[in-house]
């Protein structure tokens, strides 16, 4: 049978495409090899599939007897990335074609990747030592997210150029998009034993990234690249996206479904672990704090210039330059306001962030100021 009566179908697909992840990629070497598979054996379809993508083959055909759908190879590639969320968002795009004469068919497929096959072995080493490092045998598995959490923080910062995709990226240079945050969250997750997940959607500026962790048979979101200031601070870590709820998530991010309901209230869940778990107090106090638990008090909350004055002058009364509170009020402090109402003030800033114990809306508000002498 010559080729030219052998029919062809075609298809490209691409993985988390966007203008932030069209970036140019290498490709380091080709796999011509050929293996023989049955059509209707779809597990060693996919076995195969599986087995070249883990070895970041970028060329590679299938000769296959009888006649291959291209349905069949898009439920193949489908069920081999829903097996491994690493392996899934480590591929840039993909292409393939199917020809057949009815009785084999010819799958021939090529890749492209955000990481070679070395690459992926150097970040499953480093995360293993990364663990070693933060994780001890006392450590259960919430303090285990709070320590991978806190390191990809403090360890790398967002790729403004937006050329870096993958967690190779920020572990060799320090620097990633959302992809490499949520990867490289995800691998340490894994390796340390914590369900986790990368979801996949959108928020104001385009496609992104980010984790679901199941902790207790609970899952909860988690945004390490949100939670990064952008430009990087050293040595700040935030909160605001940590361990939240889907309805917490929603006003800044969307989704499609299919992907694990997190539903539950982490500040509940911190309340329970706390009451049961005394050996780890202080641990959930620190915790509390961080994630903003303890301005949940009417007394620490403000969503007026004048409660924010009244807490700048308990704060200076007690010695302090700086007052931390949480702000229910969906506009920004008006600070001409606040220095005609406190013309003691000589100077006066403030930062917010977004506050993950509280309701959908809340900041944390910082506001640094000086009296005058």
């Amino acid at each position: 049978m010559t080729a030219s009566k052998r029919k062809l179908s075609a298809f490209t697909g691409f993985l988390l495409s966007s203008a932030l992840l069209l970036a140019s990629a290498c490709w380091p070497y080709r796999d011509t090899a050929v293996a023989a598979v049955s059509a209707g054996e779809t597990a060693t379809l996919q076995s195969a599939l599986k087995q070249k993508l883990g070895a970041r083959s970028e060329s590679f055909s299938l000769v296959l007897k009888g006649k291959l759908a291209t349905a069949e190879v898009s439920k193949a590639f489908d069920v081999v990335f829903a097996a491994d969320d690493y392996l899934k968002y480590a591929i840039r795009s993909y292409r393939y074609a199917v020809s057949t004469d009815g009785k084999t068919s010819t799958l021939s497929v090529t890749m492209k990747y955000w990481e070679t096959a070395a690459q992926t072995a150097y970040v499953n080493a480093r995360s293993k030592q990364i663990l070693a490092s933060i994780v001890t045998k006392n450590m259960n598995a919430h303090q285990k997210v709070k320590a991978i959490h806190d390191w990809v923080l403090l360890h790398v910062a967002y790729d403004r150029s937006l050329v870096r995709h993958s967690a190779y990226d920020a572990l060799k240079n320090g620097l990633t998009v959302c992809q490499g945050y949520a990867s490289l969250t995800y691998r340490l997750l894994t390796d340390a034993g914590i369900p986790a997940r990368i979801v996949e959607g959108t928020v104001s500026t385009g496609a992104h990234a980010w984790n679901l962790v199941k902790l207790d048979g609970v899952w909860y979101q988690l945004d390490t690249t949100f939670d990064d200031p952008v430009p990087d601070v050293k040595g700040r870590t935030t909160y605001g996206y940590y361990l939240v709820t889907d309805a917490a998530l929603k006003k800044d991010h969307v989704w499609k479904s299919g992907y694990p309901q997190a539903v539950t209230s982490y500040k509940n869940t911190l309340a329970s672990l706390a009451a049961k778990d005394k050996s780890r107090t202080a641990f959930y106090k620190d915790l509390r704090e961080d994630m903003g638990l303890d301005y949940l008090d009417p007394s620490r909350s403000v969503s007026t210039v004048k409660e924010i004055a009244a807490q700048l002058r308990s704060a200076a009364a007690a010695g302090q330059t700086s007052a931390k509170m949480r702000y229910t009020s969906e506009s920004k402090p008006d600070l001409d306001a606040l220095l005609k109402l406190m013309p003691e003030l000589s100077s006066v800033s403030y930062q917010m962030e977004t506050m993950a114990g509280g309701d959908p809306g809340d900041s944390m508000l910082t506001v640094t100021f000086k009296l005058r002498q």
